[in-house]
């Protein structure tokens, strides 16, 4: 099982790769009722219209948590929100992995021995794998930079990266 948080599941709306990563994800990514609560807030946003109709369509799955006190051990541990101790507990519960672009989630995921990926990771693997092309990957990157709360240093190395894949 992969889990996907609120952040990252914005994100890849926004970037306008989420129906390219769903398709090839080896599995129907999750989210807990909190994560969908903050990821379709906005009603009138049009990622949060994309994603409710994702999980309309069950390509997206939804899934409660089991451990409530859990989550709140993790919440005040990690001083986490919602959408995050939820989406640390069902990777926990489930023994999945997590989509997370959040820096605190992230270390979380290394300190509890998590595997994680983030939307930029993604973008790259779809380009590298040649789902997408040379055009479409720098429009998605453009995005990225543009709605992503990334470090200048990370966008760089993104950058490298796919010009990198780009050369091969």
């Amino acid at each position: 099982m992969i889990v996907i948080d609120s952040s990252s599941l914005i994100l890849l709306a926004k970037i306008g790769i989420l129906d390219k990563v769903i398709t090839n994800l080896k599995e129907t990514p999750t989210i807990s009722e909190k994560i969908y609560e903050e990821s379709t807030a906005k009603e009138e946003a049009w990622d949060a219209k994309l994603i409710k109709q994702r999980v309309e369509k069950k390509v997206i799955a939804k899934e409660k948590i089991a451990d409530v006190r859990l989550c709140q051990k993790i919440k005040a541990d990690f001083n986490f929100g919602e959408g995050e101790a939820e989406a640390i507990t069902l990777c926990l519960e489930k023994k999945a992995s997590l989509i997370t672009d959040d820096k605190k989630a992230i270390n979380a995921c290394r300190i509890l021995g998590i595997k994680f990926t983030t939307a930029g990771r993604l973008l790259i693997r779809l380009h590298s794998k040649k789902l997408i092309m040379n055009d479409e990957a720098n429009a998605y990157f453009s995005n990225l930079k543009k709605f992503g709360r990334y470090a200048r240093n990370l966008i760089q190395k993104m950058k490298e990266e796919l010009e990198y894949e780009k050369n091969e």
